[in-house]
């Protein structure tokens, strides 16, 4: 993690999301939150479920370690900050 031009974002509206098991398949009834002002590092090398945008969590307290989504999520739901 935290190779070169990896560019990090910062949660701008907090979002809830279903959960993911370890084969990237959703958990029934499980959802965690993801917090405003939570940091994420995008990888533009890494897509588990297929998703236009994966983000990897620089927070210890996360409810995920990763997130996948459209790129129109990326951009109402976080902002660039490097």
């Amino acid at each position: 993690m935290g190779g070169e031009g990896r560019m990090k974002y910062k949660c701008i509206k907090e979002m809830c999301l279903p959960k993911c098991d370890g084969d990237g398949f959703e958990i029934p009834n499980e959802y965690g939150f993801v917090t405003v002002g939570s940091i994420w590092e995008r990888d533009d090398g890494t897509s588990f479920i297929g998703g236009d945008v994966h983000l990897d969590s620089l927070n210890d307290d996360s409810d995920f370690g990763w997130l996948e989504m459209p790129l129109e999520d990326l951009r109402e739901n976080f902002v660039l900050i490097e």
